[in-house]
């Protein structure tokens, strides 16, 4: 049996190769098909990995609690309003939260900064001792934030790297001076390159500082907007995150009807939208991939039925000396097969180096899954022979008197 379907193929590959121009051309939508499925699903799949490292990288285990209630009618000349919560707010969790390792009071704000040569739109966040260590963000050159820089409201800070191009070139910015306003700070640290954000901004532009100072002499507000948080472990976040909530809530005096006005958020949260939003596209390209791989099933199967007309008479006379309708069938579904595996093929090697360029022209490392090659290969061959299946029974049902009288 299976020396009959060897047979088989190489009488397959025999005769497409005797129409290798048109067996060429009908390849072509399979081709296309498949390269598509393995461009998209690694893309996309190489998008959304870059994206849940990035949000991993932003810090370890972090919790944002978030102001969302500012009260009312009381503002303060940069416009920025007061937020329910508090510093205080951060020393409780840190103490009575034990599923929190560490928390850091923040504030963040734009303003002009300027160095002895050059001035620019700087970020600046206003943090406490703990925030590189929340945020896995180390120094470069100089020092890290000592506790006594924040209780004592020295004027110094550190430097992101894009910023501290920008206001000192290719000078050592520590130790350096920076003016904003009529604030000055003496710059003691430069900070590990970050690079972009998921959003897009970049993270390098920025200048951190002890929280009073930003509060008290840049923003003239007292309380901070955000409370970073870190838990003790991954396993331990949800649980961080309920603690959270209800010494807020108790700190605040909220009843059980109450809003909370903040808002506590994780970065698993954003690694699962960043998973669905991913996952929705890949979905979405596979179908639009699906119509491609049909097209060229048209073709093939168009092909093949071009393929019944011209071999009538070689039909007939296979019938008339012993051929039966199974080996008929079976000889025209393994062209088929043969045509669309063979464009899968190629299909598969152009996806796969077109994934490779792609990725590497917006600096993503594709997501090259051997199951996604596998099932692509699979499906076109299905395809084929889903396609191959008219064609093959219509050979099959010649009469065979007539099929010797065709010309």
């Amino acid at each position: 049996m299976l020396a009959l379907w060897i047979e088989c193929f190489k009488m397959g590959l025999r005769e497409l190769w005797r129409h290798r121009l048109r067996s060429m051309l009908t390849m072509i939508g399979m081709i296309m098909g498949v390269s598509v499925v393995i461009i998209c699903i690694s893309v996309v799949q190489g998008v959304k990995e870059s994206l849940i490292g990035d949000i991993r990288r932003a810090g370890r285990n972090m919790i944002l609690v978030i102001s969302e209630g500012a009260e009312k009618g009381r503002s303060n000349p940069t416009g920025a309003a007061a937020t329910r919560l508090t510093r205080a707010d951060a020393e409780a969790i840190a103490m009575e939260c034990d599923s929190v390792a560490m928390t850091c009071a923040s504030h963040g704000t734009q303003a002009i900064v300027a160095s002895d040569a050059e001035s620019a739109v700087i970020e600046l966040n206003g943090v406490e001792h703990t925030y590189t260590a929340i945020r896995n963000w180390g120094v470069a050159e100089g020092r890290d934030f000592e506790p006594f820089d924040i209780i004592a409201s020295r004027r110094v800070c550190l430097i992101g790297e894009t910023a501290a191009r920008e206001l000192f070139g290719d000078r050592n910015p520590v130790n350096e001076m920076v003016r904003i306003g009529r604030l000055s700070l003496r710059v003691i640290g430069l900070l590990e390159p970050k690079g972009f954000n998921p959003l897009g901004q970049d993270e390098d532009k920025v200048i951190i500082m002890p929280l009073p100072v930003l509060l008290r002499d840049v923003m003239a507000v007292r309380d901070p907007a955000v409370i970073l948080c870190s838990a003790t472990s991954d396993e331990s976040v949800e649980r961080a995150v309920q603690e959270i909530r209800d010494l807020l809530r108790q700190r605040n005096r909220l009843n059980e009807g109450d809003k909370d006005g903040f808002k506590v958020t994780t970065l698993k949260e954003k690694e699962e939208q960043a998973r669905t939003i991913s996952d929705q596209m890949t979905l979405l390209m596979f179908f639009l991939a699906l119509v491609s791989l049909a097209v060229g099933g048209v073709g093939i199967m168009n092909i093949m039925l071009v393929a019944v007309t011209e071999r009538t008479r070689e039909i007939g006379i296979r019938m008339a000396i012993g051929a039966s309708t199974k080996a008929i069938n079976r000889q025209f579904l393994i062209e088929a097969g043969v045509i669309s595996s063979a464009g899968g093929a190629v299909g598969i090697a152009l996806g796969v180096i077109f994934a490779m360029l792609i990725a590497s022209a917006i600096e993503i490392e594709a997501a090259l899954s051997p199951w996604v090659i596998v099932l692509a290969f699979l499906f076109s061959a299905g395809v084929g022979v889903v396609f191959g299946l008219w064609p093959a029974r219509r050979a099959a049902g010649l009469n065979p008197i007539e099929a010797l009288r065709h010309d």
